[in-house]
C-alpha cells in the first residue's frame, strides 16, 4: 500500500516538475478591455442604451490606460452609434471627429472602423448611392470587417438595382461559411455580423425571386438572432421572411411572421415598421 502511495506521489511530483504554466499570449488588461467592449456591443444590440454607454466609456478608459488606439476607436464608434440613435448630433460629431483624428494620426491602418460608422449612418439615412461609393472592400481587411462592408454594399445594390446580381453577393457568399465556422471557436466572433450578411443575401435573393434560397438564408438569420438575443434584427428577419412567404403565396406563414415582427417592433417603439406591417396585414387579411 505504501509503495503504491509513494509511486503515485512520485508521478505527481514529476508531472508538476515537467509541466509549465500556461503561456500568456495577451496582456490581461487587453483581454479585460476586449470583454468590456463586447459587453457594450451586446447591450447596444439589446437596446439597453444607458448600460451600453457606460460600458463603452469604461472600455475607452481601459484601452487608453495601455495606449490601444484601435480598441478606443471601436468603443468610440459604439458611443457615436448610440448618439445617432438618440438624435444627439453634437455628441455624434464629437465622437466622429475624435475618431477622424485618431485614424489620421495614430491608427491609419484601422480606417475601416471609421468607414463602418459612416456606412451605419448612411444606411439609416437611406443614402444607398453614397453607400456604394463609401463601401470599399479590401483583401487587407479582417474577414469580419470585409463581411460587414460587403453586407452594406449588397443591401445598397439591392435597393438601387433590384434584381441585379453582381460580384458583391458572390464575394459575400464565399466569406460567410468561413465566418460561420469561426463562431464555433472564436469567442470574439460576432454572430450579428453573420446574421446581417445572411439578411442582405436573403433580401437580394428575394428580389431575384429565388424564394427557396432567400428563405434558407432568412431561416438562419431568425435562428441566430433569437439565440443571441438580437431582437431588433429578429424583428427585421420576421418581416423579410413574411415578405418572402407572401411572394411565394404562403399566406398562413406570412401572417405568422408579420405578426411576430409587429410584436417585436411595437415593444421597441419602431412605429414606422409597425405601420409597414399593418399595411401588409390588411393586404393579407383581405385574401382568402
Amino acid at each position: 500500500m505504501r509503495t503504491r502511495l509513494f509511486l503515485a506521489l512520485l508521478i505527481l511530483l514529476l508531472n508538476a516538475a515537467c509541466s509549465r504554466p500556461p503561456k500568456i499570449t495577451q496582456a490581461p488588461a487587453k483581454s479585460a478591455a476586449d470583454v468590456t467592449l463586447r459587453l457594450a456591443q451586446n447591450l447596444e444590440q439589446k437596446h439597453r442604451i444607458l448600460d451600453s454607454r457606460q460600458s463603452y466609456e469604461s472600455a475607452i478608459s481601459q484601452y487608453r490606460s495601455f495606449g490601444d488606439v484601435p480598441g478606443e476607436l471601436s468603443a468610440l464608434a459604439g458611443l457615436a452609434r448610440l448618439a445617432f440613435q438618440e438624435h444627439d448630433e453634437a455628441t455624434y460629431q464629437e465622437h466622429h471627429q475624435r475618431m477622424v483624428y485618431l485614424t489620421e494620426h495614430a491608427a491609419s491602418s484601422y480606417n475601416y472602423i471609421l468607414m463602418l460608422l459612416d456606412l451605419y449612418r448612411l444606411q439609416h439615412e437611406g443614402d444607398y448611392a453614397a453607400i456604394e461609393v463609401a463601401a470599399r472592400d479590401s483583401y487587407d481587411f479582417p474577414v469580419n470587417i470585409r463581411i460587414q462592408i460587403l453586407s452594406y454594399r449588397l443591401q445598397a445594390e439591392s435597393y438601387l438595382r433590384p434584381g441585379f446580381s453582381g460580384n458583391t453577393y458572390r464575394d459575400l457568399a464565399r466569406l460567410v461559411p468561413r465566418y460561420r465556422r469561426s463562431l464555433k471557436s472564436d469567442f470574439t466572433a460576432d454572430p450579428s455580423v453573420l446574421s446581417s450578411a445572411l439578411y442582405a443575401m436573403a433580401y437580394h435573393q428575394y428580389l431575384l425571386q429565388d424564394y427557396s434560397v432567400a428563405n434558407a438564408h432568412i431561416d438562419e438569420v431568425v435562428a441566430l438572432d433569437l439565440l443571441h438575443e438580437n431582437f431588433i434584427g429578429l424583428g427585421y428577419a420576421h418581416w423579410l421572411r413574411g415578405m418572402i412567404h407572401e411572394a411565394n403565396s404562403d399566406r398562413r406563414q406570412a401572417l405568422m411572421d408579420y405578426i411576430r415582427a409587429k410584436n417585436i417592433f411595437s415593444h421597441f417603439g419602431y412605429e414606422d415598421m409597425v405601420s409597414k406591417i399593418d399595411l401588409a396585414l390588411v393586404r393579407l387579411e383581405g385574401v382568402e
